[in-house]
Order: C-alpha cells, then sequence, then structure tokens
C-alpha cells in the first residue's frame, strides 16, 4: 500500500485516483478530495501498514506569502490557467512561521517511522523557497538517504527555486542498525 501524506490536488500524479494510493490531506477546500482527510502528523493507520510514503510538504510559511504579494486564493490557484488543469494547493496558509513548518515536518516524520514497514520507502519532496534541503535533511536523523533527485523541470519548481526529491529508509529497524550493502 501507497501513502501520499499530502495529496493537495494531486497535481503530482499523472493517474488521479490510483487503488493502491491511499490519499490523505487536511485541507476541505481541495478540488480532489483526499480518500481520507487527516493530519499527516498523527494518523489513523496501524504501526507498518505501507511500504511507499510520498510527502510534499508545505516548502514555505503564510509570511513568504504576504511578503511576495501571493493573495490567499494563489493557494488554490491553477499553474496554467489558459489549460484546464487543477488549481496547485501549497499549504502555505497552513503555518505561521518558520518554526512551525519545522515542527510540523518533525512530528511527520516521527509519525511516518512508525506507519511505514521495516523495508519500506519514504520520499521526500523539498523546495528551497525559503530553506535549504541542507537545513531541512537534519529533521531526518533516523532515516538513512538513499538518493537525492535534482529536479530541473520548470513545471515541478518554484520558479528558479531548486527542487529535490530525497528517497530515504528507516536506520533502525526493531532496536537495530538498518543494513545497506
Amino acid at each position: 500500500m501507497i501513502l501520499d501524506a499530502t495529496a493537495g490536488n494531486r497535481t503530482m500524479w499523472q493517474k488521479k485516483q490510483a487503488e493502491p494510493i491511499i490519499y490523505i490531506d487536511i485541507e476541505k477546500r481541495l478540488q480532489r478530495k483526499p480518500t481520507i482527510f487527516a493530519d499527516n502528523t498523527n494518523t489513523p493507520f496501524l504501526s507498518k501498514s505501507f511500504s511507499t510514503i510520498f510527502y510534499d510538504p508545505p516548502h514555505s510559511w503564510r509570511s513568504y506569502t504576504s511578503r511576495h504579494s501571493y493573495p490567499s486564493k494563489a493557494l488554490l490557484r491553477s499553474k496554467y490557467p489558459s489549460k484546464k488543469s487543477t488549481p496547485q494547493y501549497y499549504g502555505w496558509d497552513k503555518y505561521d512561521s518558520r518554526q512551525a513548518i519545522i515542527k510540523h515536518i518533525h512530528l511527520a516524520q516521527v509519525e511516518f517511522q512508525r506507519i511505514l514497514k521495516d523495508d519500506g520507502l519514504l520520499w521526500f519532496k523539498w523546495s528551497e523557497v525559503e530553506l535549504t534541503l541542507r537545513r531541512v535533511l537534519v529533521l531526518f536523523d533516523d532515516w538513512i538517504k538513499l538518493m537525492i533527485l535534482y529536479i530541473s523541470d520548470p513545471t515541478q519548481t518554484a520558479g528558479n527555486v531548486q527542487t529535490y526529491w530525497v528517497c530515504l529508509c528507516k536506520k533502525n529497524i526493531g532496536g537495530e542498525q538498518t543494513r545497506l550493502n
């Protein structure tokens, strides 16, 4: 089973409804409703339920949107207004500060440790809108970084800001260090 822990309007997915994926989000105004409305820091799932988790948290917070003249409606806007596309939702309106985003990411990754199978993978997306990837990855100290993908597709990045997908696995399984050959 796969979890999209920040589904938004499912804009990263080519297929918007896939059987093996559970989509969760806390935002009620989404065009594409999640499978379950849930907070990814405290999910209703049993321990070790998922083989893969995708996590694309907000990359900034409310003060960024006010400093850069983004009205709240822009948080649900279509990236390509001339095309019939699903609006983007960034979640920046949910957090008031850098500390709030950092706390949320920390709590979410703790929950992912609980609900991810021991041999599962966590895919973490980060755009350096405000914080560098290096600054955010320190929150994942109980994880092993297996791969960092640099995204250059302009439809997947925030302007000139570098975006990454990071593949992680659990560091400790049952109190023992994960062994990677």
